[in-house]
């Protein structure tokens, strides 16, 4: 973390607003991935992202090391996403209506991207979490484990199971080795 981020979240503890909308502007776009890899769909990562910053700006205080903002932002963003999942009954994949059309010659990348979006709806929301916070996010196993309240173990575990199962839906199993 740099230390300008840990100057913003001390001057947000002590009540400073800027200080608040710096942290949202630097750390939104990091929630809004989290959330959308949970929830697969553009509108409720948006809510899940502003029901996030409200929830850490509320108990901002009880973080206990600086240091580990992110590792606590991205667990809250995390639970909420859970929350509006058990709270809504979803489709189980990405409508194609709200994937943006690919523009200037991106055609190939943004359908691979739609491919891999359609993927990871497959995915059970365990092996979804693991693979979005360790791909997208590129946080260790044991930030992982500490995001999600789980051991190190499973995360590795769930890691292992949801790259196969990745694998299979994107076509490029490749056998037994």
């Amino acid at each position: 973390m740099e230390q300008a981020d840990l100057d913003l979240i001390r001057q947000a503890r002590r009540g400073k607003p800027e200080a608040l909308a710096d942290i949202v502007r630097n750390y939104q776009q990091f929630v809004y991935r989290t959330a959308y890899g949970v929830l697969q769909n553009a509108t409720d990562a948006e809510d899940a992202t502003q029901e996030a910053f409200i929830k850490a700006f509320r108990s901002l205080k009880q973080l206990r090391e600086d240091r580990t903002f992110p590792t606590w932002l991205a667990r809250i963003a995390v639970r909420v996403s859970l929350d509006m999942l058990a709270s809504r009954q979803r489709r189980a994949q990405l409508p194609t209506d709200e994937v943006s059309p690919a523009i200037s010659g991106a055609e190939d990348a943004a359908a691979a991207r739609i491919d891999v979006d359609r993927a990871l709806a497959h995915l059970n929301e365990e092996h979804r979490m693991v693979i979005v916070l360790r791909a997208f996010h590129g946080l260790e196993y044991d930030e992982i484990a500490q995001v999600l309240d789980i051991p190190v173990g499973t995360v590795r575990s769930r890691l292992h199971h949801a790259r196969m199962q990745l694998r299979r839906l994107l076509g490029g199993e490749r056998g037994d080795g």
